[in-house]
């Protein structure tokens, strides 16, 4: 087996979720953070026959680098990456003793749903860096009002405060989805955000076959 280069961008992403994985039998792979905040799903191209551990996810992928256009051969304890001319042996580690979820979650109730271009996304993280402002808010006056995003610190009323309208859209209900942009941790893409009010939301990609099911913050509002 060989890794496509989509798995591998997917894997190098995940390891800034969570430091190990747990890969299950099938082509399907999920991820949670030890907070349990950030949680992810994703179709692959691989199919796997059979499920492993891996302790230290970035210590994998350093692995796999080491070896020039290796192919993968898996057994219950190890999987062992090579080429032609060299090979690395790289041992499983118990799914047991591993932070991992046992399926996908799903959303409880969708009382927003935006898209967010890739670009708006580059945007409000380039502008949390330079205005050092750590939330996002997806937020709306209601009667007919844009629905914008804003980049803020909310510990600072006097902090400088970055806003992005959404175009086109509107809303008649009142909210404010707040978001720590740190958690925003998704693969460069176009995103579809589906928004529960019991502070939970999903980033599907449109491009890709990844969701990720991100947590609000608990200051967040909502009114019909």
């Amino acid at each position: 087996m060989k890794l496509s280069n989509e798995t591998l961008s997917l894997l190098k992403n995940y390891s800034t979720i969570n430091g190990n994985l747990v890969v299950k039998e099938g082509n399907k792979i999920l991820t949670i953070s030890d907070k349990k905040n950030i949680m992810s799903s994703a179709e692959v191209e691989e199919s796997f026959d059979q499920s492993f551990g891996i302790y230290d996810l970035n210590e994998f992928l350093g692995a796999y680098s080491l070896i020039e256009n290796p192919s993968l051969e898996f057994t219950t304890e190890s999987v062992t990456i090579s080429s032609s001319d060299s090979s690395l042996v790289y041992r499983f580690s118990d799914p047991n003793i591993l932070t991992s979820p046992e399926r996908e979650v799903g959303l409880p109730s969708t009382d927003v749903t935006v898209s967010l271009s890739e670009e708006v996304i580059s945007n409000i993280r380039k502008a949390s860096a330079v205005l050092n402002a750590p939330v996002l808010s997806v937020t709306s006056q209601g009667s007919n009002s844009p629905i914008e995003c804003k980049v803020f610190d909310p510990s600072n009323p006097t902090a400088n405060v970055y806003k992005i309208k959404l175009t086109g859209l509107v809303s008649d209900e009142k909210f404010d989805f707040q978001f720590l942009i740190e958690n925003l941790k998704m693969l460069p893409d176009d995103y579809r955000l589906s928004i529960s009010s019991k502070l939970i939301s999903q980033w599907e990609g449109i491009n890709n076959k990844v969701k990720y099911w991100i947590a609000l913050e608990k200051n967040s509002t909502y009114a019909k």
